[in-house]
């Protein structure tokens, strides 16, 4: 994979992580009013599938960022042995 396109997938990622989290909570949300309306449940599984749906996105967000970090890391280590 090239430097560019290694780029534009953190570009990329980086661009999509609020969808990422607002997506995941509303389809898990969806998800529980199915399932409470099969039930016949209040809407108790839509607001805990909700919020393990965010939780979920955020969690995503949060180890996708630090595997970037880690990668610029180790990319700036590369560079920074390459030049001395």
């Amino acid at each position: 994979m090239s430097d560019n396109e290694r780029k534009l997938g953190r570009e990329v990622g980086q661009a999509t992580g609020g969808w990422e989290m607002v997506s995941a909570g509303v389809v898990f949300a969806l998800a529980g009013l199915w399932l409470d309306r099969q039930l016949g449940w209040t809407p108790v599984l839509t607001i805990v599938l909700a919020i393990v749906g965010f939780a979920g996105g955020v969690a995503g967000v949060y180890y996708r960022y630090k595997r970037d970090i880690a990668e610029l890391e180790a990319e700036t280590a590369a560079m920074r042995r390459a030049g001395s």
